[in-house]
């Protein structure tokens, strides 16, 4: 029986081989020749408006972590939007491994400028944090040599993410759903945690007075420099803002607090802003901007 199964097996492939030698006219013999080659696998460049959403809630969790935030359709849950696609060129795109963020000061720069465009204003002025990512190891192994500009929009000053469903593009334009203003702290006087954001027709003890840079050049390690930093800049932005004198401000127990929007490796890449605000020790129900003489 299985000397049987072996010549029919034998039959068949003898029976094969003879009617693949009756050739049509014309043709070349070949099966190959005639097919166009595949395209060569390419690294999918994400696209501006592109949207992202994460498994965490923090967005601290994500700073440098390109891979640690997927694609998802705008119209869906989302937390990011990609407000800018660069490329790298010269010595970092010829390295053979995708630079960190410690070394990517041009491309703050870039996106940046690029991410005020799309927002309408300047994004260290909002409900927000600009975040830059090369490509993952993997797509930097596969050719890739892009870096996106995304920008992540928060719930709170400590980094909650809040999820949307709407496009960030245009909210920091006057009147924007995402610019600062008035909130509530988050903890007692001496050591507030967080702000949560407030009408400011509604009762608050805090009001967003503008973006300071810091006025040292090192990473300050510690509360003494970082108050070298940002005090006095932040103390007199909150002058220039409520346009009231000292005296006016002493009366009525008025502080200032700021919060440093970037981490070490961030600082060394340029980004050395912080965020200044006007604090009370009491609830108030209206701006403070342009105060003036006013009693607080």
């Amino acid at each position: 029986m299985s000397r049987f199964r072996l010549v029919a097996v034998l039959a068949l492939v003898l029976a094969s081989a003879a009617a693949c030698a009756r050739v049509p006219a014309g043709t070349d013999r070949s099966l190959v020749d005639d097919w166009s080659m595949l395209a060569e696998a390419k690294v999918p460049v994400p696209k501006v408006g592109d949207c992202w959403r994460t498994d965490t809630s923090d967005v601290y969790d994500i700073i440098d972590l390109p891979g640690g935030v997927l694609g998802a359709p705008c119209e869906n849950s989302h937390v990011i939007e990609t407000t800018f696609v660069g490329q790298f060129t010269g010595a970092q795109a010829e390295a053979d491994r995708a630079p960190s963020l410690e070394q990517l000061a041009d491309q703050y720069k870039v996106c940046d400028e690029e991410t005020t465009k799309y927002l309408g204003g300047a994004w260290a002025g909002g409900r927000l944090r600009m975040l830059v990512y090369p490509p993952t190891s993997a797509q930097w192994k596969g050719g890739a040599r892009f870096f996106r500009c995304d920008i992540a929009a928060l719930r709170t000053e400590a980094g909650i993410l809040d999820p949307r469903k709407e496009t960030l593009k245009g909210t920091l334009q006057p009147g924007g759903s995402m610019l600062l203003g008035c909130a509530n702290q988050v903890g007692s006087k001496e050591s507030w945690s967080d702000l949560t954001p407030a009408e400011c027709t509604a009762a608050h003890d805090t009001e967003f007075v503008g973006v300071i840079v810091s006025a040292i050049a090192t990473y300050p390690a510690d509360d003494k420099a970082m108050d070298t930093a940002y005090s006095d800049r932040c103390w007199a932005q909150v002058r220039a803002f409520t346009g009231s004198p000292d005296s006016v401000l002493g009366k009525a127990d008025v502080r200032y607090g700021y919060w440093m929007m970037a981490d070490k490796d961030e600082w060394k890449s340029g980004l050395r802003t912080a965020r200044c605000y006007v604090m009370l020790s009491k609830k108030i129900t209206r701006s403070l901007k342009g105060n003036g003489g006013t009693a607080i």
